[in-house]
């Protein structure tokens, strides 16, 4: 066959976001993209076919995969015909000619990816196939004016021939589609019954409450298995385990209730988990003796479950004045009642931000103390302490531990300490000398190398700051700041009245621990910040400024006043990151497009901040998540001897990541 000629373009996401966009429109795709080949190949067994479902910018794009690589011919292969998926992913092979295979395929109306070299001739392409490249930061795009035969490094010279003679035009990836939330349905009913019912309720009467996830246009990677919570006040929680499939419905869920013998509104919560993470919350309200039954959306981590984070060994909802905690088994309650946890004073630190060995350990000592009176008060003598160590033994990763807030309760969790401790004499786990000034240091393991905690002991990963990945997410969770390749940047927002020599020795820092040429900075008024932040052409927000500089008022007034478009920050969700306490501010900036926010809880000196945030900036430039990285900061603190670190929280996703 002849080569073909090109009409090519460019454009900017990901390969596997344009096989979305293209598919099944054009019936082949030719493509060179590992990474790509890496997500729809994982976890295929050799010489099988299998299916598999990957999100995109576009849509969740599901895959039936088969590597033509461990097969000796054509007729050697399984059949495909029942393995479900959109579009069928193939890695060619140069042992034999797999044109016949994509042929059939394509005649029997399945749209086919070919993953092959670069240099490959690949024969068969037509006006209904693309041929798909990478030249960074564009995707290129070649589309066949003729049937022929083709190779990608062809398209690719094309692209960069015309791109240096400035005669390139470039495409957008469709904007995905505003998806509705999948609805989560409450129903009460009489015992026995089929269908609900309206109005009030008897007092000291039998109902059942039903429960149900919906239907939604978003196919889910694979069948869920979920558990759904009922706890009504008054009585012991109520758990049933069922399936969400990967298309349409769940069944429904029957919790059988009696109604209080007094006419209130008789209220509780709905909770959908996800292992132990919750995933939705409603407030179910029962009208007893007067009203109609209602139900009310408090809280979700999810628009559509289709983006639910990987496993946790903790979760702890957080309600306000109690919590819902779930380690394995049904959730239980607690109360949230307590004096607030304090911080030991930041005076005496060095011009290296730290302290010397006992004043390390006197500083220790003294948010063991609180931290140990809290976790008891919360949760007794067990608690989910023996849990978040089985994971991080079992996983030889640090526990992942997520306080989901669906109001801003009193608990500072990542200085909760889950080892007895007491006033009085107490001994120093070695980890404390290791990890800390003067220390051997080294890497920081999963859980403490030491096993022997008995009695009243100190060590630094009894505190769940230290010991695990924390997480506070306040809404639906995003994944990557940005999911293309592109330069990391960071805009920095400076309060005037900040000590200007102490922000000018943080801009130094910073430049020294990120590209110098990533970051842009500005002293800036809140009106001015509300322009400067209204575009997508950042990863980091850093906003350095003094307690009470901005308001929620001032970030809805950008939003209504239309000083932000609409939507904001749609694809690029940038991280905000503060030096001073956001607590009014991380659920307005999160609403307003951001993918979290990592700030101090309380106050901390201003050179301190700074260092900090160079340390996290480094580390998510670098590719590491977030959570993982203000756990790393928070022991890079303590082998200073600073155990500020245990002030800051991460309001988003442990598993964030730049790119």
């Amino acid at each position: 066959m002849a080569p073909v000629e090109f009409t090519v373009t460019g454009g900017e996401g990901s390969p596997l976001d344009f096989v979305a966009a293209l598919t099944p429109a054009s019936s082949l795709v030719v493509i060179t993209d590992p990474a790509g080949w890496a997500q729809v190949s994982r976890g295929l067994a050799v010489g099988s076919a299998a299916s598999t479902a990957v999100a995109t910018q576009v849509r969740v794009l599901r895959f039936a995969v088969l590597d033509l690589r461990h097969f000796s011919s054509a007729s050697s292969l399984p059949s495909l015909s029942d393995v479900p998926g959109d579009v069928v992913a193939l890695h060619d092979t140069r042992s034999w000619d797999s044109a016949p295979v994509v042929a059939s395929l394509r005649g029997l109306g399945r749209p086919v990816v070919l993953f092959t070299a670069v240099h490959t001739w690949v024969s068969g392409v037509d006006t209904a196939s693309v041929v798909m490249g990478w030249s960074a930061p564009h995707v290129v795009l070649a589309s066949p004016r003729g049937p022929g035969e083709a190779r990608v490094e062809d398209a690719l010279w094309q692209f960069r021939e015309l791109e240096r003679l400035g005669r390139m035009t470039y495409v957008s990836l469709p904007a995905p589609p505003v998806v509705a939330d999948r609805a989560v349905t409450v129903v009460v009913a009489l015992p026995g019954a089929t269908e609900g019912i309206a109005g009030a309720l008897r007092p000291g009467a039998e109902y059942e409450v039903w429960a149900r996830v919906g239907a939604h246009p978003v196919v889910l990677p694979a069948d869920l298995e979920l558990r759904a919570v009922l706890s009504m006040s008054g009585r012991p929680a109520q758990s049933e385990s069922f399936v969400l499939p990967a298309e349409g419905p769940s069944s429904w869920v029957n919790f059988e209730v009696m109604t209080p013998y007094a006419a209130v509104p008789w209220t509780g919560e709905l909770v959908v988990y996800h292992g132990v993470v919750p995933v939705h919350v409603q407030q179910v309200v029962l009208p007893v003796g007067g009203g109609e039954p209602r139900s009310l959306t408090r809280w979700k981590l999810s628009r559509t479950f289709a983006d639910l984070p990987a496993s946790r060994a903790v979760s702890v909802l957080d309600l306000g004045d109690r919590a819902l905690v779930a380690a394995g088994g049904v959730p239980s309650w607690t109360s949230l009642a307590g004096p607030a946890l304090s911080l030991p004073s930041s005076s005496g630190l060095d011009p290296w931000y730290g302290k010397d060995f006992p004043a390390y350990c006197a500083d220790l000592a003294f948010l063991a103390r609180q931290g140990a009176a809290a976790y008891s008060r919360l949760f007794g003598e067990h608690g989910p302490a023996g849990a978040v160590r089985h994971a991080a033994r079992v996983t030889g990763r640090p526990a992942g531990l997520v306080v989901a807030a669906a109001a801003s309760g009193p608990v500072r969790w990542p200085m909760i300490y889950d080892l007895p401790f007491a006033d009085g004499p107490h001994r120093l786990c070695p980890s404390v000398g290791q990890f800390g000034p003067f220390g051997a240091g080294g890497e920081v393991p999963a859980h403490c190398p030491v096993p022997d905690h008995n009695g009243n002991v100190l060590c630094p990963f009894g505190f769940w700051g230290l010991s695990s990945v924390l997480e506070h997410p306040v809404g639906p969770l995003v994944q990557r700041i940005l999911p293309r390749s592109w330069p990391f940047e960071v805009a920095m927002a400076v309060d005037p009245g900040m000590d200007r020599s102490l922000t000018e020795r943080h801009v130094t820092e910073l430049m020294s621990q990120v590209p110098p040429e990533s970051v842009t900075s500005a002293y800036v008024t809140p009106a001015e910040l509300g322009r400067a932040l209204a575009d997508e052409d950042m990863d980091v927000v850093h906003l350095h400024f003094h307690e009470g500089f901005l308001d929620a008022e001032e970030i809805a007034r950008w939003n209504s006043e239309g000083v932000w478009p609409q939507p904001h920050w749609p694809v690029r969700k940038p991280l905000i990151v503060g030096t001073t306490p956001m607590n009014g501010l991380v659920r307005s900036f999160v609403e307003h497009g951001a993918s979290g926010v990592i700030s101090p809880e309380v106050a901390v000196p201003q050179d301190m901040a700074g260092w900090v945030t160079g340390m996290l900036l480094s580390r998510l430039a670098a590719g590491i998540s977030a959570g993982e990285a203000l756990r790393q900061v928070r022991w890079e603190m303590l082998s200073r001897g600073n155990v500020m670190g245990l002030a800051y929280a991460l309001h988003g996703s442990a598993d964030l990541r730049a790119r």
